[in-house]
């Protein structure tokens, strides 16, 4: 008995500390990450986890929410410089508001091979079995690429900018994408807007961008964008980019 009423007074508490608003969400994922700030991420009624990885100038940082277990967390996985090492490591439990600075984290989806996860996430893979929402990552965004389509392609001065819209639907779209680089850097950025759980049922995600890179001097980043350039660069593809 003892139980459940703990189990209806933790969802009680995970309803009040959500924040309410998808602007606000937006907002935590395009400015530069901070623990202040990583605190604000949402915790999901449903236990749906999410993951989200953010290079801005030269920093990296990774937000996890991990939700699978009784000990809801948010974890941030900073790599100062980007250069592949982790640098520190947070842990907030928003149930009873703990911070704790860590060298690791018991979350499943944490590992010390901060590259492979950085790939993970741009390539998709850690949203397939882990209870996530279905991101729209790299393997979308090179279909169209290697597509024959000619309007959801457009061409900007340093890249690339590419709407995904679902086969029945001509108005709305269901992922963006970007990537590019310019003097300050490389930039890369997947948002989904919704997704099909299946044909009848429409998913908008938690958090909508799964990458969000501006400017950044990430080198998994780099070889992700250059390795894009390969199939569509901007100036030698701007015919066909649907301008």
């Amino acid at each position: 008995m003892k139980s459940k009423y703990f189990c209806l007074a933790a969802a009680a508490v995970i309803m009040l500390i959500m924040p309410v608003f998808s602007a606000g969400l937006d907002d935590l994922q395009v400015n530069k990450l901070t623990v202040d700030r990583m605190k604000l991420f949402p915790v999901t009624g449903d236990s749906i986890n999410y993951i989200f990885m953010q290079s801005i100038d030269g920093d990296t940082a990774i937000v996890i929410g991990d939700f699978s277990g009784l000990d809801k967390k948010i974890v941030m996985i900073v790599d100062k410089n980007s250069d592949n090492t982790i640098d520190s490591v947070y842990e907030y439990y928003p149930l009873t508001r703990d911070l704790k600075k860590r060298a690791d984290s018991q979350s499943k989806f944490f590992t010390n091979d901060i590259a492979k996860l950085k790939k993970d996430i741009i390539e998709g893979a850690v949203y397939k079995g882990n209870y996530t929402d279905n991101m729209k990552s790299l393997r979308t965004l090179e279909s169209i690429l290697n597509s024959s389509s000619t309007n959801a392609i457009f061409s900007s001065v340093y890249g690339f900018n590419i709407k995904f819209l679902e086969t029945d639907e001509t108005h709305r779209n269901s992922a963006l994408f970007s990537y590019g680089k310019s003097a300050a850097g490389y930039y890369l950025q997947f948002k989904t807007e919704y997704y099909r759980k299946d044909f009848n049922t429409v998913q908008n995600p938690v958090l909508k961008y799964s990458v969000y890179c501006r400017d950044s001097k990430d080198p998994v980043v780099k070889e992700t964008v250059e390795n894009l350039f390969k199939v569509r660069q901007p100036g030698l593809d701007t015919a066909m980019s649907g301008r």
